[in-house]
């Protein structure tokens, strides 16, 4: 690191003397206010951001080093030291005590005011001229027109996006819209590109996104997806669904009468139902990205400083075998499916019921596992409510009233999920204990123990007990 950088990194920052946040030796914490940090060329400094995953993902900051703030104790030595490391939470109170831990080990450390909330409400308070010296991708505010989607309050996500720079986003963009019009890609062979109309009005959450998935997925890239549909959820859900997926959100907007219309370029290959989930768009920690960073398309697996692949599975753990419980799984389930991840779904003790087939199947059982059949609910259509199942009545209740608002039944959501590749795993030991036999599961379920689930967790970034 040049004298120059270092010396025009250190006079970008506030000095100011904090007597709470000193240590005992007179030391004070370095300082940087959103105005200073705006204008700070990034190059010059580590960007070290303390938010959790989900806060990155609907506001990132170009280039940062994501290790979340209870896992700083472990992940220390992924911080570079070569250059001034610029430390961020979302309110200013985490990164001071980091930039504390930082400073003793040695690192030029400097905390931004006020977090990275503070920073964009300084960017939306900048006057429209000066939008384009930032390069902050989602952080930088959009220009607000009528039926936009920033007019609609939706996600950062849905404003922008890719996190890369301006510069960089006008070219893709560019290069999307002349494979739409031209059929210039490599998928297409210079063959006019598909247009492609989806009507998912009335469809419910995840009806939306599965039906969208579904038909993008066997189409090449260069494909132009519209879409309508009347699930206020879907708003938010398909700008999301975009960014995960690598998918490029043209156009979303809502008209007079409630219909959201939505245009998709498909500039991504999605992995088939049940196939390894793509890595992680956002940098990981110790790799940096920078602006001119060309976007590729999601791979299988992506670099994890603490071993093994990053993946995005998702694994569920159904130990209760009530009907709302499990509706509320098979949703997240088909949603998370439709996002191209590869889904578990663990069934033991009471959720084994949720697998029986609904018809009485003649095994060899002993007398405790007899009585132990009687009295358990078999197949989903025999499945009661948490709360207020009134001897039943609440169970057909909530049907009816799936049924009158276009919901999905649970028997329709599980085809769905089997359909798109969710696993579904009996647990083998509650099966003994609870005289449960394998042939008086539905077809496609497997068995599995502990070892099972483990291995299907250990890939995962998400696991539910429910």
């Amino acid at each position: 690191m040049s004298h120059e950088h270092m010396r025009g990194a250190s006079d970008m920052t506030d000095k100011r003397i904090d007597s709470s946040l000193a240590d005992d030796d007179g030391d004070a914490i370095k300082r940087i206010t959103p105005a200073r940090f705006a204008e700070l060329d990034k190059s010059t400094v580590t960007l070290l951001d303390l938010r959790e995953p989900d806060e990155v993902l609907v506001h990132g900051l170009d280039g940062a080093i994501n290790i979340p703030f209870n896992q700083i104790g472990t992940r220390l030595s992924q911080v570079p030291n070569d250059k001034p490391v610029v430390v961020f939470c979302r309110v200013g109170d985490w990164s001071e005590q980091v930039t504390e831990i930082l400073a003793d080990r040695g690192y030029d450390a400097i905390n931004l005011d006020g977090g990275f909330q503070a920073y964009r409400e300084y960017l939306a308070s900048l006057p429209q001229q000066r939008e384009n010296d930032v390069d902050d991708g989602d952080a930088r505010p959009e220009k607000q027109t009528k039926g936009s989607a920033a007019t609609l309050s939706i996600p950062a996500a849905a404003q922008q996006i890719s996190l890369r720079g301006p510069e960089h986003e006008s070219k893709s963009t560019g290069a999307a819209d002349s494979a739409a019009s031209h059929g210039s890609n490599g998928d297409t062979d210079g063959a006019q590109p598909h247009a492609v109309f989806v009507d998912a009005k009335g469809l419910k959450c995840p009806g939306p996104i599965v039906k969208v998935a579904d038909t993008l997925r066997p189409l090449p890239i260069g494909t132009r997806l519209t879409t309508e549909a009347t699930e206020d959820a879907f708003l938010s859900d398909i700008a999301v669904w975009c960014e995960r997926t690598g998918n490029h959100l043209v156009s979303l907007e809502r008209d007079e009468n409630g219909v959201i219309h939505v245009v998709i370029d498909k500039t991504a290959h999605m992995p088939a139902p049940g196939a390894p989930a793509a890595a992680c768009p956002s940098s990981p920690a110790g790799r940096a990205v920078s602006a001119e960073t060309p976007a590729a398309a999601p791979q299988q697996t992506g670099f994890n400083p603490d071993g093994g692949d990053v993946r995005h599975d998702k694994t569920f753990v159904v130990f209760s075998g009530d009907l709302d419980k499990t509706i509320a799984v098979f949703i997240m389930a088909n949603g998370a499916a439709a996002m191209g991840r590869k889904v578990t779904i663990f069934f033991t003790f009471w959720g084994l019921n949720i697998l029986r087939k609904p018809k009485r199947v003649r095994v060899r059982k002993t007398l405790i596992e007899r009585m132990f059949g009687m009295m358990m609910p078999r197949g989903t259509r025999k499945l009661g409510l948490s709360r207020m199942n009134m001897g039943g009545i609440g169970a057909k209740m909530i049907r009816w009233i799936m049924k009158s608002k276009n919901v999905e039944s649970l028997e329709s959501l599980m085809k769905q999920a089997t359909d798109h590749g969710v696993r579904l795993v009996a647990c083998q030991m509650s099966m003994d204990i609870m005289g449960i036999h394998q042939e008086e599961l539905i077809d496609g379920v497997e068995l599995g123990g502990v070892s099972t689930f483990l291995g299907s967790g250990e890939t995962s970034d998400m696991s539910l007990f429910v």
